[in-house]
């Protein structure tokens, strides 16, 4: 709680705050100052001459009572602010450090790159002591003793053997908690499918290089196939990559498919490489318990040519053909909704709410010319603080809904009970109907999707029931000095 009121109180030390709360404060006091004026001089009107101590004594008696419910508004405010903050962190807090440390234990968010192909042949070259190449044919006519070196040289192939490329790609969502907080991890599995074709005329060996995920924690059950079989040369793994060999003579095709499971956080993300055509090309990314509402692209990321929902699950399914291009394909994966994130967002709002429900009873009061009582006011927002926190605490075993209704009953009951002992009839009915709303309905507007929609619409009810009350009263009062 100290660390909180620290961390307030270090905003006022902004000059253009500290112009604003000190213009606030003298408005106030002004405003409060005018109208003990005012009912000093409404009173002399009376016949009832006051001295001007007794203005004096009533005017600073009224600002006191002012400073001081404010000083009690503050508190219950600044309790609630804190109260919300305490309740995220302890039921769902998010922190980066316990996120760190999920992400080493879990794995980080995955990235994956495309295998890269190509066609090599090679030729064998013939050197003097010197350096200086021979003639292969007329070494072998030689009849005398020559001295040479014999040197295999690799040829590239200019172009992408890879002719047709089918991925699939399925994610499922596997949470995990830490601390208070559920992270958003989840599972995949790769089916990466090529059909790699030698166009070059001549026999070659094809050469692949398959990049592993970049720092992935965890990648098992990765097998590699060529046309259903393993590769007949050994794959090797050096460092993060997979490295194998293929004869092919001219003109031949094989299908190559490298399969996995792993892991990640946050987002996954393909990429399918710069500088290079992608031909026939097609990902399909199946997204199981994911929602077509719950789909988020990473920067960088290209939009799928098809989203089709499939009851729970979304299948993303990106085609080019002919393409060039630096941008990847994936998606950021959901995340769970916390515990205890709808009762923080209603706490968090609670201050505000508290400021409108006192102010409404107030001008009601105001308008219709009664006094203000500060006792059962002051207990009134009381009541709006105990209400709230009693929320918070039962919605933990209860529920949100059933929490909300059995707190508002309570704490409603009693503000009626003293309402109706202290007050008319009409006055106890409106102050009531203001505390029920704004322990009930308010919070529930604040956690609606449409709550900005809903918060304006209230203030144009707020204001317009102003408004009839000053019509109603200016009426009596034309009405009686006619």
């Amino acid at each position: 709680m100290f660390s909180y009121l620290s961390r307030v109180l270090s905003r006022f030390q902004s000059a253009p705050i500290q112009k604003i709360a000190l213009a606030a404060l003298a408005v106030l006091v002004a405003a409060v100052l005018l109208g003990s004026l005012i009912r000093w001089l409404r009173r002399r009107r009376q016949d009832r001459p006051e001295r001007w101590t007794g203005l004096i004594v009533g005017g600073l008696g009224d600002l006191l009572k002012v400073l001081v419910g404010l000083a009690a508004l503050a508190v219950i405010c600044l309790h609630l602010r804190f109260s919300a903050e305490e309740f995220t962190r302890l039921r769902g807090g998010v922190s980066q450090r316990n996120h760190e440390a999920v992400k080493t234990i879990w794995g980080r968010p995955h990235v994956q790159g495309e295998m890269q192909a190509q066609l090599a042949y090679y030729t064998t070259h013939f050197y003097d002591k010197d350096g200086l190449e021979l003639d292969g044919e007329k070494l072998k006519a030689a009849t005398q003793p020559i001295g040479f070196r014999k040197q295999e040289v690799e040829h590239t192939v200019p172009g992408n053997p890879v002719a047709e490329t089918d991925h699939e790609v399925t994610v499922w969502m596997n949470y995990r908690r830490k601390g208070s907080a559920w992270y958003p991890c989840f599972e995949t599995n790769w089916r990466l499918k090529y059909r790699v074709v030698n166009f070059s005329g001549r026999d070659v060996k094809a050469v692949f290089n398959f990049p592993l995920p970049a720092g992935q924690g965890l990648v098992d059950q990765l097998t590699v196939s060529v046309d259903g079989q393993p590769p007949r040369s050994q794959v090797v793994a050096a460092g993060e990559k997979l490295t194998w060999g293929l004869p092919m003579a001219p003109g031949l095709e094989h299908e190559v498919v490298v399969s996995y499971h792993s892991r990640g956080m946050d987002y996954l993300r393909f990429e399918p490489g710069a500088g290079r055509e992608l031909r026939n090309y097609k990902l399909r990314m199946l997204c199981q318990g994911i929602g077509e509402g719950d789909i988020n692209y990473p920067i960088g990321c290209m939009t799928p040519t098809l989203t089709q929902a499939r009851g729970e699950d979304t299948l993303l399914e990106w085609k080019l053909d002919g393409a060039f291009t630096r941008l990847g394909m994936g998606l950021i994966v959901p995340k769970k909704t916390q515990a205890g994130y709808y009762v923080g967002r209603i706490l968090a709002a609670a201050p505000w709410g508290l400021v409108l429900m006192l102010s409404m009873v107030l001008v009601t009061r105001v308008v219709a010319g009664l006094g203000v009582r500060w006792v059962p006011l002051a207990l009134l927002g009381l009541g709006y603080h105990l209400h709230y926190l009693l929320t918070g605490h039962l919605a933990d075993s209860l529920g949100l809904a059933v929490g909300l209704a059995i707190s508002a009953a309570a704490l409603t009951a009693v503000m009626a009970l003293m309402e109706f002992a202290f007050s008319d009839r009409a006055v106890a009915l409106g102050t009531v109907g203001f505390f029920a709303l704004f322990i009930l309905a308010y919070p529930l507007l604040r956690i609606s999707e449409s709550h900005a929609l809903l918060m304006t619409v209230l203030y144009v009810l707020l204001l317009a029931y102003v408004v009839v009350l000053l019509v109603r009263r200016h009426r009596a009062e034309t009405a009686g000095s006619g």
